[in-house]
């Protein structure tokens, strides 16, 4: 829904199933937002946030991070983790979009 929403708005997007494949995507495809989900198998939000603010690429480590989460307390951890922005779920479409653009559409 996130990256149907996006792509008919224009943006182009790279999903990843996984916290490490969003890793390996991050390095190839260097975005200029990540939208984090802090729930994901292999590799969650937490650690995947942790591993691209230590890479040795600054570019990359200080990509905007904006945090999906459905977690009760997800404003807490996006400011934990250092996002530039949270949003909560169910997600406002609508809210969502406004944000990617104010990171991307510059």
């Amino acid at each position: 829904m996130v990256q149907t929403a996006l792509e008919c708005d224009g943006f182009k997007t790279v999903g990843a199933p996984d916290g490490l494949r969003g890793l390996q995507a991050l390095r190839q495809y260097r975005p200029c937002m990540i939208l984090l989900d802090l729930s994901m198998p292999v590799m969650d939000g937490w650690k995947f946030r942790s591993e691209q603010q230590h890479l040795s690429d600054p570019e990359l480590a200080g990509v905007p991070v904006v945090v999906l989460s459905a977690l009760l307390d997800c404003q807490e951890h996006g400011c934990n983790l250092g996002a530039a922005d949270v949003i909560p779920k169910p997600i406002d479409l609508d809210r969502m979009l406004r944000v990617v653009e104010a990171h991307c559409r510059h």
